[in-house]
């Protein structure tokens, strides 16, 4: 049989969640309730105490490489667009025969934005 007043290994430690909402104030009642998973939420930066710890990740990234740019021929580092892609395909040989990777409607629209020599 546990003892309550011993000391040790076998004494079940009891959870401050339930005093979350106590001391945001919302309630009185110092058992886990839906309050204190509001109040949990509430925290801000105090949360991943208040959840008991753990990790937590904190920024998320864009898929694929990470670096969205690239250093030009002439020596310009420029955002990763479609000659970047265009020029990638034909280099590793992937590019479709005869029409090739991209449509003309996206060569039209991309020359907008290139650069003028």
């Amino acid at each position: 049989m546990r003892m309550s007043y011993k000391k040790g290994k076998d004494v079940k430690k009891k959870s401050s969640f339930g005093m979350l909402s106590v001391k945001a104030g919302i309630d009185k009642n110092p058992n886990p309730t839906q309050a204190d998973r509001i109040a949990g939420a509430k925290m801000g930066g105090d949360r991943k105490k208040a959840m008991g710890g753990g990790m937590m990740r904190k920024t998320f990234r864009k898929g694929g490489s990470g670096k969205d740019t690239h250093v030009t021929k002439d020596g310009r580092t420029v955002k990763k667009g479609l000659y970047y892609y265009m020029n990638r395909a034909k280099k590793r040989g992937t590019s479709k025969p005869g029409k090739g990777s991209v449509t003309d409607k996206a060569l039209k629209a991309s020359a907008k934005t290139a650069k003028k020599s």
